[in-house]
């Protein structure tokens, strides 16, 4: 079922009602609609029954400053006067069993004004086409001028009237009325009134037959002496209003009821003198709404500012942080770096060291002994050299060369010719990483000794060792070059 919160939003929002109007309209809508579902007329939650009996919103019908114009009629007989009198109770019971009837109805508000429009072309824009073809009919029908009908309830009208700020005509259409069709030929399809009408940027045009639901329920509302009927409504400004609950100081009244036959010329000056009575209202509503959009628009582009330069401080303290982070971590890995730098240099100081007491002595020169000396040159230039056994290991010559204080981290042996590489490490021979100091003097700069190694075979004794010199093809005093491998 719809919420009594959706009617008042609705009516507030169609007509500028007070609050307490607008909640005492949506109690009689809920009462009507109680009435309409116990008779078993549809469920008041369908969308059709709930428009048909949510009552039209209020408007200000008799403003101080409306304007008034009743077309002069001729005066009728002395016995059409008498006729009517005789037949009034009949004309008021017949309008009650038609006010029950649409009371009753359940045809959409809209279907209404539809029916209205499409009822309207074919009476007045269709003639007499001889044998044409109902689709040939159609055609011309619809290229013939019609007035710009809206096509939508009253309440919808209304509301599109009050939020673009534009003047709503209303035609009431009585189809026993002796001169509704002499209005609607003459005066509605004139072309200098279709011209009028059909400046949409300052009107909206409405119109519903009174015998159907909703234009019966405008006509209660207007309160229409006679037909035709135009009505103008728009916003007006009172003090008065202001005293109500709403508070606001305009409200959407009857600005100005033209009733009776007018010619397009006088319905014209009569519809320009009404709205340009009232433009000076639209005018000011207009500037106050262009002023509020303007304030809601610059502080939404104040807030979107305000929103990217913090965003923009935001991305830059990020920034700020994450260089700061970056510079530390690299402090941190330069720091890291050099230490480590400095704890490598110390230890390949200690295995140098290490290994310039654990070479043995040079063997004999005697007759028997099977020697060679071989001449090292360090990338420095400087030179050295020494007497190894050829039965020894070439691992020997790796750990001569390691104890040289000029030796190079990594090094190559390379004979002098044919030129080639001797491979001469240990497989066995501790990585540089184990001569670091220990936990103790890890953070000191002084050297600690390393004990001697005690080697008393320089015989290769497994297949992980390297070969003896003799195999190595070292067995002639001959110059190695030591290569460099960092340059």
């Amino acid at each position: 079922m719809a919420s009594a919160r959706e009617d008042l939003q609705e009516i507030t929002s169609s007509g500028g009602e007070s609050q307490l109007d607008a909640r005492q309209l949506s109690a009689l809508a809920h009462f009507k609609r109680a009435v309409h579902n116990f008779m078993g007329y549809g469920d008041p939650s369908d969308q059709r029954v709930r428009r048909r009996n949510l009552p039209p919103p209020m408007i200000d019908v008799s403003p101080q400053n409306q304007y008034i114009y009743y077309a002069p009629r001729d005066q009728f007989p002395w016995y059409i006067q008498l006729s009517s009198f005789m037949f009034a109770p009949l004309r008021f019971a017949c309008n009650l069993f038609c006010d029950l009837f649409q009371y009753l109805s359940i045809a959409d508000s809209a279907d209404d004004v539809r029916n209205f429009i499409e009822g309207f072309k074919k009476r007045y824009l269709s003639a007499d086409h001889g044998g044409q073809d109902e689709s040939d009919v159609d055609a011309v029908m619809r290229s013939l001028p019609l007035p710009p009908f809206y096509n939508g309830t009253y309440s919808e009208a209304l509301r599109e009237a009050k939020q673009s700020l534009r003047f709503l005509i209303i035609y009431l259409h009585g189809d026993s009325h002796e001169d509704t069709d002499a209005f609607c030929r003459d005066t509605l399809l004139d072309p200098i009134l279709l011209d009028f009408l059909n400046n949409t940027e300052q009107l909206l045009f409405w119109g519903c037959n009174v015998n159907s639901a909703e234009g019966y329920r405008v006509s209660q509302i207007l309160r229409e002496n006679t037909y035709p009927f135009i009505g103008v409504v728009g916003l007006s400004s009172n003090p008065a209003y202001s005293q109500t609950s709403f508070g606001s100081p305009t409200r959407m009244a009857l600005l100005g009821r033209i009733e009776g036959l007018t010619s397009a010329p006088v319905l014209i000056q009569h519809l320009t003198n009404i709205m340009n009575g009232h433009q000076g209202v639209l005018v000011t509503e207009r500037a106050e709404r262009a002023e509020r959009e303007l304030s809601m628009r610059l502080r939404q582009e104040q807030d979107e500012a305000f929103a990217a330069s913090l965003a923009r401080d935001r991305a830059k303290a990020a920034e700020r942080a994450a260089h700061a982070e970056a510079e530390a971590r690299l402090a941190q890995e330069t720091a890291e770096t050099q230490r480590r730098e400095r704890l490598l240099s110390r230890a390949r100081l200690r295995r140098q060291r290490r290994w310039a007491v654990s070479l043995p002595a040079e063997p004999s020169t005697s007759a028997s002994a099977e020697v060679v000396r071989l001449s090292i040159k360090l990338p420095n230039g400087r030179r050295a050299q020494r007497l190894f056994s050829v039965k020894d290991s070439v691992k020997l010559l790796y750990y001569f060369i390691i104890s040289q204080e000029d030796a190079p981290k990594h090094f190559a042996v390379e004979s002098n010719y044919p030129k080639r590489i001797i491979e001469c490490r240990p497989e066995v021979e501790s990585d540089i990483e184990e001569y670091i100091p220990n936990g103790e003097n890890y953070g000191s700069d002084s050297i600690d000794e390393i004990p001697p190694r005690q080697v008393d075979d320089w015989e290769p004794n497994s297949p992980a060792d390297p070969p003896s010199f003799k195999d190595a093809g070292l067995a002639n005093p001959e110059m190695l070059f030591i290569l460099d491998m960092d340059s």
